[in-house]
């Protein structure tokens, strides 16, 4: 079964990176946005979620943050494991 990466340090920091080039809320609109179209399930379970709160905005926030943060471990760890592999063949 596949599990859950474990998020390193660098990539909360590209993440954050990520998040303050965008001005305002736009990074987390057009990552709602992709999630929507991507994953609809787990959009709409977040909308849901943030809606019985009452701070909407934060819970949705912090949710696709979350996501994103998962997201980006498993590309680069995708990269390494092809990178280790080409490498290792070269050699």
């Amino acid at each position: 079964m596949n599990q859950l990466p474990t998020v390193t340090k660098e990539i909360g920091y590209a993440v954050c990176a990520e998040l303050e080039q965008e001005p305002g809320n736009q990074y987390i609109v057009k990552l709602l946005e992709r999630l929507e179209k991507e994953n609809p399930c787990i959009a709409e379970f977040i909308s849901r979620l943030a809606m019985q709160h009452s701070d909407p905005v934060g819970v949705s926030t912090s949710a696709l943050l979350v996501y994103r943060l998962l997201e980006s471990q498993i590309e680069a760890d995708r990269l390494k494991k092809e990178f280790d592999l080409t490498h290792s063949q070269k050699s």
